[in-house]
């Protein structure tokens, strides 16, 4: 069996063992492990409630029926559960290997990677993109978490999602909690699907500053909301709204697993 790997690029921007690497990457944070160690079966309810969520908004969501299938096949095949998956077929031989042992189609094999990738598994960013949302510029205290490797959106969550945490690095550092709570909301905001710095910026503008606060709104008062903080800053909320509707949002922030304490 020949294998088209160009495929891959084309649906997912990456080569094949680029993707596979940076869903390992992902899948290494003791968070993500805790918070998404999905069962094939459960991966498989869990992506028909992000159909659900995602799609309260009406978008055409449909394809997602399709990777809930794989899931199930791959539950049938034995597969564990996410890293197991990825770690099978990691590399393009070992994937080939798979392919050729289980039968399992090579297209459903990369729409089922490429929904972890996008829709599942939390998107690594970099942390500037986070902690230039925070209220007012904090360089010094971006300096200090750069110095102590924290790099990323994940990163903050890993270190900061528990009070125990939070409280042990800013005894260490001098950083405070303060800081360090709201960062990690902020982070926690970005586990929605194609949400980055610029969309938590608005959102935080908006006072929708935690993904609690997110999950409980209600549509008229939000638009109601962001309507009035757009218009503080001169721009229209239409062209918000355009870009990631407020409810696709809110139903993806009512379906994800709460990952942090306070």
């Amino acid at each position: 069996m020949e294998i088209d790997w160009t495929v891959v690029k084309k649906k997912t921007l990456w080569q094949y063992e680029q993707l596979t690497a940076k869903l390992l990457e992902v899948l290494g944070y003791g968070f993500v492990r805790e918070h998404y160690g999905h069962s094939m079966a459960e991966a498989r309810a869990y992506a028909m409630r992000l159909r659900q969520g995602y799609g309260q908004g009406g978008q055409a969501l449909d394809f997602i029926e399709a990777v809930a299938g794989g899931f199930a096949a791959l539950d049938g095949l034995g597969v564990g559960d996410y890293a197991d998956l990825v770690e099978r077929v990691a590399a393009q031989a070992s994937c080939e290997r798979f392919i050729l042992e289980t039968g399992f189609s090579f297209e459903a094999l990369i729409a089922v990677l490429d929904f972890l990738f996008r829709w599942v598994l939390p998107f690594r960013i970099p942390l500037k993109e986070v902690a230039d949302t925070l209220p007012e510029p904090r360089p010094a205290a971006a300096a200090v978490l750069k110095q102590h490797k924290i790099r990323s959106n994940l990163d903050v969550l890993e270190a900061f999602r528990s009070a125990a945490g939070r409280r042990e690095f800013a005894a260490r550092t001098g950083v405070s909690e303060t800081i360090l709570l709201a960062l990690a909301h902020r982070a926690d905001l970005s586990r929605l699907a194609y949400v980055r710095g610029k969309t938590i910026r608005h959102l935080c503008g908006g006072g929708y500053d935690t993904l609690d606060k997110l999950a409980n709104a209600g549509m008229e008062q939000m638009r109601a909301d962001m309507t009035a903080y757009y218009r503080s800053i001169g721009k229209d909320f239409a062209d918000f709204q355009a870009v990631i509707p407020l409810d696709w949002m809110v139903g993806g922030a009512r379906v994800l697993p709460a990952v942090l304490e306070g």
